[in-house]
């Protein structure tokens, strides 16, 4: 229908879009290579904020939730890896950073605060999130879903609360 931005790392810019969410009239786009979140506002694709700039390393999916009126949180997939070869998973002990949350308060006007919530992820290996990509919730029932690619030990769908705790759920490797 029409093009949006350019190639860049100023605001209203991309270099790598991977995951996309909108929440009333604002517009969610996590740029793999700009190593962020840039929040846009419909209809004139204006930009508002940026989440995850000197935190995030290689974030992917991206999920939005109202928490309260004004108050958004935003779930961000990160899918770093050990080094500069894509395919090398990082320690388990380091997969705890998989999901990044924000929380994202809208005053009045374009008056708009950031927080960073931190990070989670199991770290079991039976359990560990290694190449995480796309993520989406429902708060009715306290639930996040995250999507595992890695092959190696069986892609799948992991749940958590929207609080950052594995359920010890996920569907069976390979699906």
């Amino acid at each position: 229908l029409r093009s949006v931005g350019s190639r860049g790392t100023e605001p209203g810019t991309f270099f790598r879009p991977n995951g996309v969410a909108i929440h009333g009239d604002l517009l969610f786009v996590s740029e793999r290579d700009n190593r962020r979140v840039q929040v846009l506002r419909f209809p004139d694709f204006s930009p508002v904020a940026v989440l995850g700039e000197g935190e995030l390393r290689s974030p992917y999916g991206v999920w939005v939730h109202e928490a309260a009126p004004g108050e958004l949180i935003v779930y961000v997939t990160d899918s770093f890896q050990d080094g500069a070869r894509f395919d090398i998973v990082p320690p388990l002990d380091q997969l705890d950073q998989r999901v990044r949350h924000y929380r994202l308060r809208i005053g009045h006007g374009d008056r708009v605060e950031t927080q960073s919530l931190g990070s989670f992820g199991d770290t079991s290996e039976a359990n560990a999130l290694r190449i995480v990509e796309s993520i989406a919730g429902d708060p009715v029932f306290d639930r996040l879903l995250v999507a595992d690619e890695d092959m190696r030990h069986g892609q799948t769908v992991h749940e958590y609360t929207l609080d950052g705790r594995h359920t010890g759920r996920k569907l069976p490797a390979g699906t």
